[in-house]
């Protein structure tokens, strides 16, 4: 169990450092690049990127089918099954990198024109879709490995490579930009950046599962059909959460205009951001439930998944209580006095509602797929996303970037922390009053603290002093709630750990 701990604290520290370096580069970089390049064209660059995520689509669920079984295999030593799981989905992701390829450049000279208001601008839309689809068409194929890494828990190592990255990308756009270059000269740097950050990850890939072996004998049909009966349902909730994610971009630039969807992304990021750090910071629950899972030691597991939802519930609540208090002064002092603040912030208070939801929720998602009934997920994931459709289409036009918020926030909501834990429950029984209390506490407890503070008077302006007496009253918040959710199991494993580093 230390050893476990230890990979785990030593993979969350370095996961949150690149995170926090990420978020400190977007901070500064998001106000340069609008300013430079102006709302329309960073608008543009947002709507192309997010139609370039959706080649991710391509992988067809795959990668957590794959990382599932890699992990299951190498944890019961079965080292020739791992093989022939990784060798197999080398092939299949090097079929569908060039079918990536294909639906990238089609979509450039057949839908580029969809996005612009501006007809002028196809040419460029069409190289930056074209530059961003061959960059995910020759980093497919290393989708066979993360199964390896989960099993050794090194994300560590991983989390070296991407904040690397972060900071050269960030170094070379910000001498580029600024010498008059532009989206196209963004694109490659990407892509170059990517392309060596890959080859690194496969390098390191190989020194950790020294068994793996390469060759046409390790891929045969019977694997195939094995990770595509995982993967079916795998490709319908990567869909749906997909889709969830870029509707409110797609309606707000359809309905709003490019512009008014500047100030939308500001919130967005925002959010983005605090999901990107708490889910570096906890999401590694995969390996280590595949393994109980494995060795069936049901008690372990169990414990386990109700401290991480514990783990995630906290920092969700805490997440939530931070935007509230401290949106507002946080993009006044980051957009400047000109940036429509009060909207960007409402917001911003109803999507990290929704989004948070969501990361409470990730233990439970990694569950259905580690008893293999993540079939569940997916189609109430398919629900959500419809309601997500439905509202975004009612309220966008009459609401704008406010009825986009709204449109994702309650439908996720309802469906992540209502519905999802039922389902969960019903497949491995981990529910109880006690349990339940001690959610419930902290929540009325960090209730209390923010709205207290929040119309105490205290919080008057919006300058670097309410930055700072805000943060205070979070970490004051932060102690208190945690009192409700630890125990004193926890505090044994802890301890155990802190002794056994010394």
């Amino acid at each position: 169990m230390s050893s476990k701990l230890s990979l785990f604290m030593r993979g969350s520290t370095f996961r949150v450092l690149q995170t926090l370096v990420s978020i400190g580069i977007g901070f500064a970089m998001m106000p340069f690049l609008i300013g430079e390049l102006g709302k329309e064209l960073y608008g543009l660059w947002v709507v192309v990127g997010s139609v370039v995520g959706t080649y991710y689509l391509l992988d067809m669920g795959f990668s957590q089918a794959v990382t599932r079984f890699v992990t299951k295999y190498i944890h019961q030593e079965r080292y020739e099954d791992a093989n022939k799981i990784i060798n197999t989905a080398l092939v299949i992701y090097s079929v569908l990198g060039a079918f990536v390829l294909l639906v990238s450049v089609g979509f450039a000279f057949l839908g580029a024109e969809s996005l612009l208001e501006d007809k002028s601008q196809v040419s460029l839309v069409q190289i930056l879709l074209i530059v961003g689809g061959l960059q995910l068409a020759l980093e497919f194929p290393a989708k066979a490995f993360p199964g390896v890494i989960g099993s050794y828990m090194r994300f560590d190592w991983i989390a070296k490579v991407r904040t690397a990255k972060t900071i050269v990308d960030a170094l070379l756009i910000y001498i580029f930009i600024s010498n008059g270059y532009g989206l196209i000269t963004m694109a490659v740097i990407g892509f170059v950046t990517g392309c060596i950050s890959t080859a690194i990850y496969v390098a390191i890939v190989n020194k950790l599962f020294s068994q793996l072996k390469y060759g046409r004998r390790y891929v045969d049909l019977m694997t195939l059909k094995g990770i595509y009966s995982f993967s079916k349902w795998v490709f319908l909730l990567d869909l749906s959460v997909m889709l969830r994610g870029k509707i409110d971009i797609w309606l707000i630039a359809f309905f709003q205009g490019n512009s008014i969807l500047t100030v939308y992304y500001v919130a967005v990021r925002l959010v983005d951001y605090a999901i990107s750090l708490l889910s570096q910071a906890t999401n590694m629950t995969t390996p280590i439930f595949t393994e109980y899972y494995a060795k069936e030691q049901w008690p372990e597991l169990r414990r386990s998944l109700r401290d991480f939802i514990k783990l995630d519930f906290y920092f969700a609540l805490l997440a939530m209580s931070g935007f509230y208090l401290l949106g507002a002064t946080f993009i006044n002092l980051w957009m400047g006095d000109a940036f429509p603040v009060e909207q960007s912030w409402s917001c911003l208070v109803v999507l990290v509602v929704g989004r948070m939801a969501s990361y409470i929720s990730l233990p439970l998602q990694c569950l259905l797929f580690t008893f293999n009934r993540h079939r569940d997920n997916a189609i109430l994931a398919v629900l959500e996303t419809a309601v997500v459709l439905c509202l975004g289409l009612l309220l966008i036009p009459e609401y704008g970037i406010l009825g986009a918020a709204f449109s994702v926030a309650i439908p996720t909501f309802i469906g992540r922390l209502v519905i999802l834990p039922v389902i969960s429950n019903r497949v491995f029984q981990f529910l109880d009053s006690k349990f339940l209390f001690q959610l419930l506490a902290s929540l009325c407890a960090i209730g209390a603290i923010t709205y207290g503070y929040k119309f105490s008077g205290l919080l008057v302006g919006r300058g670097l002093v309410d930055l700072l007496l805000g943060a205070t009253i979070v970490v004051i918040t932060s102690v208190t709630t945690l009192v409700f959710l630890i125990t004193r199991e926890n505090v044994t494993i802890l301890r155990r750990w802190v002794r056994d580093r010394k």
